[in-house]
């Protein structure tokens, strides 16, 4: 029923992600499991999202628990067998129909920003920030990587710029056959990248991803 993955351990700029506009990332802990729901509270308040079979679930056993559901015949396992409350969860969605594009575990809830003290006015998007390291994961709408800290996620639309060596030329490719690049037409998984991003409180919004090596293949 979902579909599920396991977590894996000078520059031309080029458009990215045209489709996914409305994709917005939360972090929060599940709060209750539905049959095609899952409510997360995230910041003290309850957001529920759909989930359906283009819901795609990360989380820790789920590989097993799929080959386990395909064995007996099933289309997947159910989202309450890989995703149990309590649980702190990462959620990639559409604020269109509230439709759960990813949902994937994470070690913890980060803990709300504390608030200005009085008469100080700190913009947070006007914070920027960079963190190098490998590519682990990339879906249409965020990009893992793993620097010395471990893995952090980063959300992208279409204000995110992705850059690297002949990226002008491969984009114009696309571009010139019909198509729309995409992030993962770029950025693959083992790729080194820099990520400069906007810690938004609930989520680090990359502006831009520079590869600054491609995996060896």
């Amino acid at each position: 029923m979902k579909r599920l993955i396991a977590m894996l351990g000078c520059a031309v700029l080029v458009l990215a992600v045209p489709a996914i506009a409305q994709t917005k990332t939360v972090k929060g802990s599940v709060k209750e499991v539905g049959a095609n729901t899952v409510t997360v509270s995230v910041a003290g308040k309850d957001m529920t999202f759909n989930v359906d079979a283009k819901t795609t679930v990360v989380a820790r056993g789920a590989g097993t628990k799929a080959k386990a559901a395909e064995s007996a015949g099933k289309t997947g396992p159910g989202l309450s067998e890989v995703v149990k409350v309590g649980e702190a969860v990462e959620v990639a969605y559409h604020e269109a129909g509230m439709h759960a594009d990813t949902v994937r575990a994470i070690a913890s809830v980060p803990p709300p920003p504390p608030p200005a003290a009085a008469g100080e006015a700190v913009d947070q998007k006007a914070k920027a920030a960079s963190e190098s390291g490998v590519v682990s994961a990339v879906t249409g709408n965020s990009l893992t990587v793993k620097g010395k800290a471990g893995d952090t996620t980063f959300a992208v639309d279409t204000k995110t710029i992705v850059s690297g060596t002949g990226f002008g030329s491969a984009g114009r490719k696309i571009t010139d056959a019909g198509g729309k690049p995409t992030l993962s037409d770029f950025v693959h998984s083992g790729d080194s990248v820099t990520v400069t991003y906007h810690d938004t409180g609930v989520a680090k919004m990359a502006t831009n991803v520079r590869v600054t090596k491609k995996a060896l293949k």
